[in-house]
């Protein structure tokens, strides 16, 4: 099936920010959908997979004082929007490249994350990053292009991991939502949890999960998203399910109902291994 051209577009974008930064490949992790779909591949969903970005996270705690992140950028063609959000970067292409930081290593502030010598509009903060640190895999990723023979390496986080980000995603937005503020859950978030769930062996799944035993961050935010992920996902009506039907178009019959007995096993294997 022939990728449609935004996506193309965000991974040719995606290889372009790999390229500037290869200095500080070590510390940086694909999350976000392109990094889901190196997991779930096209799958068997009647929508396709669909991504107009790429996302980044950094590990700051590891990341070297030069080349400095800006200026490399820029010089590589990258820009930014005057009065854009911090840590969104624009290729030449204008697709966007969001650079973000884990909340424990972003230092103070409300948005920009603060990790000197780098500037501080360089990436933005954000909550649900932790386990992406400490659970992912090398891969490499490819141009979608196919005049275009490009390639490069790159750390993705783990289904597990990205489960955790696009929950602790959803939960945020809904308590806003309910809050009163102006805010809005993206539904393909939702199908994307599927994705992974639906992809991924139960056990193995389960087995990541409890990597993020191993840091006190990634294991506070772990729980907490499959706390959210067992409370929103009860029933066919719940609110995962549901919003992932509706991402699904002509699958959400049965994708809502999938959902719910894919996250009863994980729990049920989660549970197992919290007894051992």
């Amino acid at each position: 099936m022939t990728a449609p051209v935004e996506y193309v577009m965000a991974r040719s974008a995606l290889i372009d920010a790999l390229i500037a930064l290869r200095d500080h490949s070590s510390t940086i992790i694909l999350i976000g959908a392109q990094a889901v779909y190196e997991w779930t591949g096209e799958g068997e969903l009647a929508v396709a997979v669909m991504t107009t970005d790429a996302d980044l996270a950094l590990d700051a705690n590891r990341l070297d004082p030069t080349p400095e992140i800006a200026a490399t950028l820029t010089a590589h063609g990258f820009s930014r929007r005057p009065g854009g959000n911090p840590g969104q970067w624009l290729s030449s292409n204008d697709i966007a490249v969001d650079l973000m930081v884990s909340e424990h290593q972003a230092g103070k502030g409300r948005r920009s994350a603060k990790i000197p010598p780098h500037e501080s509009f360089v990436a933005r903060r954000g909550r649900g990053l932790a386990p992406a640190l400490i659970d992912n895999e090398l891969r490499t990723i490819e141009a979608l292009s196919p005049r275009d023979f490009r390639r490069a390496q790159v750390l993705v986080a783990s289904p597990a991991a990205l489960i955790v980000a696009k929950c602790i995603k959803i939960k945020e937005r809904h308590e806003a939502m309910q809050a009163g503020e102006r805010n809005r859950i993206k539904a393909k978030d939702s199908l994307d949890i599927f994705r992974l769930l639906y992809a991924t062996e139960t056990a193995p799944l389960a087995d990541r999960f409890m990597i993020h035993r191993s840091s006190p961050e990634a294991d506070s935010e772990s729980r907490e998203a499959i706390s959210f992920l067992a409370t929103r996902s009860a029933d066919t009506n719940s609110l995962l399910p549901q919003l992932a039907a509706h991402a699904a178009d002509d699958d959400a019959g049965e994708v809502a109902e999938s959902f719910v007995l894919l996250v009863e096993e994980l729990l049920l294997r989660l549970q197992e291994l919290d007894g051992q």
